[in-house]
């Protein structure tokens, strides 16, 4: 008997032994818990992420998730295929072996949520748990471009701190990430230059430099402001290596500053002849070629160096500029249709998952995708009007304005087509779903009173619009609700263009609204108007500040002063004008620094408490919308 019992005490003691090991708990940041403590490349975690509130019914307004995986040769975000239930958010991800640091994204109602700006960011771990070596640095890489992957902040002392703390255990990783960190370091300019002495000493003790390796030092120099030394190097590059990516961009750059059709085809033929290779310069240049003879009249140049072009993506919009331009000018429409055609069969073969770059996620892309699609089925149903084919001009403006995109103009022009076809009761139908749906504007309510009165009595038009558009305005007011945040805001004293000092500090308990823009910045002057439709609503409201921060500017003090008071001046703009300070003699400008901002035009509300309520970026074309969204947003913030 005590021999059968042998093994099953050392069956009952191996269990026993296995219980008794310490359970992974996993690992919690904020929102997110991570079913392994330690996870390393190849492991598979489960994550979970706790949401604030109840998970809404509606896809669209539910959180989205996506996970960057940090590699030594960049970052690969891929989206997460979350499951809900009640407020918990779920998914399974399979680490691949080559990534060193993770980091997780979460979005919702167009707002990050980011930990309190301190992301949900973690290396990977060996076998022992320690961190791999390199993966702090990269993770000091993430955070230097926070706004990229989801408006993460750290200090910059932290920063440093984690790129340093790498740099000892591996002086090789210097060199990989040296931009990132002389950029860092910069303003101790003793600092930055032995960085850079030392580096460069390292690298010319190798026989055997790369391009990349020459085109770092020579990127060095250049953020120390080593001028002497970054011009030797920047014209030392294209001679070593004259097949180079300098020598490439080189040429995209004579390619646009050569004057006509015919210069830049000199150009582009001798770039073909000496370097000839299918890169993204290649593609801009080929663009570039086919809008130039576009705009000069030869559509036959102009689609054979749109055919050229090899991503997919640009090549329909290349062809898409092509049919725009004969349809603005109503030249060879026949032409122009099937131009148009082409775009928008390109954009219908492309595969978000296949065709994606390796630095977005597949959703991005197919949101970059539907936003093209909406544009070049306009311009199909454009020139589809214009050639007094209603039937298919509706059926493609129909598509673009159903659209999430679709802008005023566009939803204006599918009611304009539905009731110059006599389709009265349809206009009406989708004109007031329209308007209903916060999409209407001032010329999409003159056709729908046409088609209103049209299919009946007018006498209770009035009322009904009147519904329709405060049903606009409340949903308006639900969905800015819901993009509301509570951020610090940076303080800042900046003069105006009377040099009077303005401190934000004093501007405390009021609203107060920034606006970022610069003179040469298109879309900044487009949303002008509707930024005076704001000034003006408010001009009697001692509690709202409006203040126009121009920044990124390259003129002389004296010649920027100048030219930004002209432009005020001659649009009689009520505007308060700031001038946003350059950081020492680089440049960059501080407070446009300060509150993060990638582009312009961007606007952010701060509430009386001085808090960013806000944040809003671009312009959308619809000058009444903007009034009345930041309308909305000054409500709010005094609510």
């Amino acid at each position: 008997m005590k021999k059968i019992l042998l093994p099953t005490l050392a069956v009952v003691s191996a269990l026993i032994s296995c219980e008794s090991e310490p359970e992974d708990k996993g690992k919690d940041i904020g929102a997110l818990h991570i079913s392994k403590e330690f996870p390393k490349p190849g492991d598979e975690i489960k994550i979970t992420y706790a949401s604030e509130d109840s998970i809404p019914s509606s896809e669209d307004e539910k959180v989205k998730g996506i996970i960057n995986f940090i590699t030594d040769t960049g970052v690969y975000p891929e989206d997460i295929e979350l499951k809900d239930s009640a407020t918990m958010y779920m998914s399974n991800i399979k680490i691949p072996d080559s990534v060193k640091a993770i980091s997780f994204q979460f979005k919702q109602y167009n707002i990050d949520e980011n930990n309190d700006k301190e992301g949900y960011v973690l290396p990977l771990y060996d076998e022992e748990g320690n961190a791999l070596t390199g993966s702090t640095a990269q993770i000091a890489n993430l955070y230097s471009q926070g706004d990229r992957y989801g408006n993460i902040e750290i200090p910059k002392d932290s920063i440093i701190s984690k790129f340093e703390a790498d740099f000892k255990k591996d002086a090789s990783l210097e060199g990989k990430w040296a931009g990132n960190y002389i950029n860092l370091i910069k303003s101790d300019k003793e600092k930055a230059t032995a960085f850079v002495e030392k580096q460069m000493a390292t690298a010319f003790a190798n026989d055997s430099l790369s391009e990349e390796d020459y085109m770092r030092l020579y990127r060095m120099n250049a953020m120390i402001e080593n001028k002497k030394v970054a011009d030797s190097l920047r014209n030392l590059i294209p001679e070593k290596f004259p097949q180079g990516s300098l020598a490439t961009s080189s040429y995209y750059q004579k390619v646009y500053e050569a004057k006509g059709p015919a210069e830049k085809e000199k150009v582009f033929q001798d770039y073909e002849d000496k370097i000839g290779k299918e890169n993204m310069y290649r593609n801009y240049m080929l663009s570039m070629l086919a809008s130039e003879f576009a705009a000069d009249g030869d559509i036959e140049k102009a689609k054979e160096y749109a055919s050229k072009i090899s991503e997919k993506g640009r090549e329909a919009s290349a062809y898409n500029s092509i049919a725009w331009k004969l349809a603005e000018e109503g030249k060879d429409l026949g032409k122009a249709q099937e131009i148009s055609k082409k775009s928008l069969d390109l954009i219908e073969n492309i595969d978000p998952k296949e065709d994606k770059p390796k630095t977005q996620t597949a959703s991005q892309y197919k949101s970059n995708l539907d936003y093209m699609k909406v544009m070049y089925e306009d311009t199909y149903a454009t020139i589809m009007y214009k050639q007094g084919d209603l039937k298919e001009a509706i059926k493609y403006q129909e598509m673009a304005a159903n659209s999430k995109t679709a802008d005023a103009e566009i939803t204006e022009k599918y009611i304009q087509y539905l009731v110059e076809d006599k389709q009265y009761e349809t206009a009406k139908e989708k004109a007031a779903s329209f308007i209903a749906k916060n999409k209407g504007s001032e010329k999409l309510n003159e056709y729908y009173k046409e088609a209103y009165t049209a299919v009946g009595d007018t006498a209770g038009f009035e009322k009904e619009l009147a519904m329709l558009e405060e049903k606009g305005h409340q949903k308006a007011k639900s969905d800015i609700k819901k993009m509301m945040i509570d951020e610090d805001a940076s303080q800042f004293t900046l003069k105006d263009l009377e040099g009077k000092e303005v401190s934000l500090e004093e501007l405390k308990g009021k609203t107060v609204i920034l606006d970022f823009w610069a003179t040469w910045c298109g879309p900044c002057k487009m949303s002008f108007p509707g930024m005076q439709k704001a000034v003006v609503a408010h001009k009697d409201n001692p509690n709202v500040e409006f203040l126009f921060i121009d920044t990124w500017e390259s003129q002389t003090p004296d010649v920027r002063m100048k030219e930004v008071s002209e432009f005020i001046d001659a649009n009689d703009y009520d505007f308060h004008v700031l001038m946003d300070e350059k950081v020492g003699d680089s440049n960059a400008f501080k407070v446009v620094e300060d509150y993060g901002v990638s582009g312009i035009p961007t606007k952010f509300v701060l509430g009386p408490d001085g808090r960013i309520k806000f944040k809003s970026v671009g312009w959308n074309g619809n000058t009444d919308k903007l009034a009345e969204e930041l309308a909305i947003m000054i409500q709010l913030t005094q609510s």
